[in-house]
């Protein structure tokens, strides 16, 4: 009896030093299941190589085809009545003008972008703007531009040296599709010297750009009718 269990007790703990020996050889996998394994992984390079990637053009394309928003035509429409008020206010200090009326036309219109139809509030002769040269000749005059500028123009966003002090926008209607958003109404501008005002109708068309700002690709700009 006792020699039987101390003989039972002497085997298991010879097979328990086999199973924890380290070096011991272990059972190879067989040939199909590495085979299953190799294939597996071929399938899944497979897989993520045959996925379509994203170029730098169609993530450029995909964030241009973000919508526009109700608030970002707000935004917008407060950026340029900012850049009309300051361009009066540097020019009034004396400052470089012209360069604030670049910086702006770079940040609101979509000159470089995309084609801009442009018709400016006071202009006959040349009625259309369709490069950022005649816009820049609209809004700060044609002697800043040299050859290339209108006659007309006497700078309308220094108003022909009198200057804004406040810009209004009363929207009549927004509307809303995608990427593009149109909107309509009047805005109000207060003489910087005498405080008068006066009204003009609007339309402003906004367009996402490729770098995700949205920019004006459409501004139509009209007096009242007066008999």
């Amino acid at each position: 009896g006792n020699a039987s269990v101390a003989k039972k007790d002497q085997n298991r703990r010879r097979s328990s030093k086999r199973d924890n020996n380290p070096l011991r050889e272990r059972t190879p996998l067989s040939v199909p299941n590495i085979a299953f394994r190799r294939s597996n992984n071929m399938l899944s390079r497979a897989f993520w190589l045959s996925r379509p990637r994203m170029t730098s053009r169609a993530m450029r394309m995909s964030t241009s085809a973000k919508a526009i928003t109700m608030e970002e035509v707000q935004e917008n429409q407060k950026k340029w009545a900012a850049a009309i008020k300051n361009m009066s206010k540097v020019y009034a200090e004396g400052g470089d003008y012209v360069q604030a009326a670049k910086d702006a036309a770079g940040e609101l219109y979509g000159y470089g972008h995309f084609e801009v139809l442009f018709k400016p509030t006071k202009s006959t002769t040349t009625p259309f703007r369709p490069d950022g040269i005649g816009a820049l000749s609209y809004f700060v005059g044609c002697d800043t531009v040299g050859d290339a500028g209108h006659a007309e123009d006497k700078g309308f966003a220094i108003n022909g040296g009198r200057g804004w002090s406040e810009v209004e926008f009363n929207n009549h209607q927004i509307d809303l599709n995608g990427p593009v958003a149109i909107a309509m109404g009047s805005y109000t501008f207060t003489d910087a010297t005498d405080g008068g005002k006066g009204d003009v109708f609007y339309t402003f068309g906004y367009k996402r750009c490729e770098d995700g700002q949205s920019r004006i690709f459409l501004h139509h700009s009209s007096p009242p009718y007066v008999e």
